[in-house]
């Protein structure tokens, strides 16, 4: 198999698969651990820990400082990256962790300068939402709408954020608004299922629509 050359869809197909093919390996690498490990205790012996997934504990407040240099500047953004990704965030620090995770924030602003960046960029939000929404044709405004409410009015409904009467919710409206205006503003894109997933953790953590936007982007 290994000599013969895969046709274009045969390799693409055979790419596709490689990585959950590699998850399922792994876990079964896994599986087969702890079924060894059950096998050689000695009767009535609790069974020995497994030893720690990573080296980090998740990111704290003070963790956090230690990455961050006078003035509040973000020093070392690859190590922070390091230790998120090795042993997750607190969840309390989320709202903040995120934000320079997903490039909300131009290297090396200070503090001050941070905040000032999200009031700008909260305006420029809502100046983009009005225009894109004044601009799109109704036909087009529709039917994006439509799309994005259809998963919008579905999507985490059982998290208390989202949970609640459909009509008058603020959190639903924010979410709908969001999707709609990144909709509108890539339109060879537009909206695809699945989106209204990646954002509702978002807006749900940030608890702002203007900043879940720019994270989401």
């Amino acid at each position: 198999v290994a000599a013969v050359e895969p046709l274009p869809e045969r390799r693409s197909l055979l790419a596709a698969a490689l990585p959950f093919t590699q998850a399922l390996l792994a876990q079964v690498g896994r599986t087969l651990a702890r079924a060894q490990a059950a096998l050689s205790w000695p009767e009535g012996s609790p069974p020995s820990p497994l030893p720690p997934p990573s080296p980090f504990a998740p990111l704290s407040d003070a963790d956090l400082r230690t990455y961050l240099g006078p003035g509040g500047r973000l020093l070392r953004p690859h190590d922070l990256r390091l230790h998120v990704y090795h042993g997750g965030v607190e969840p309390g620090l989320r709202k903040v962790v995120w934000r320079y995770l997903l490039n909300v924030f131009p290297a090396g602003l200070s503090g001050q300068e941070r905040l000032a960046h999200l009031r700008r960029k909260a305006g420029e939000y809502a100046a983009l939402k009005a225009l894109l929404a004044a601009r799109a044709a109704p036909a087009e405004l529709a039917l994006v709408g439509a799309a994005v409410r259809k998963d919008v009015v579905r999507t985490d409904r059982g998290h208390p954020y989202f949970g609640g009467p459909e009509d008058g919710h603020p959190h639903l409206a924010a979410l709908q608004a969001l999707l709609t205006t990144f909709a509108l503003g890539h339109p060879r894109l537009s909206y695809c299922q699945g989106m209204s997933d990646v954002a509702a953790p978002l807006l749900a953590v940030l608890d702002d629509e203007a900043q879940a936007f720019l994270c989401f982007c």
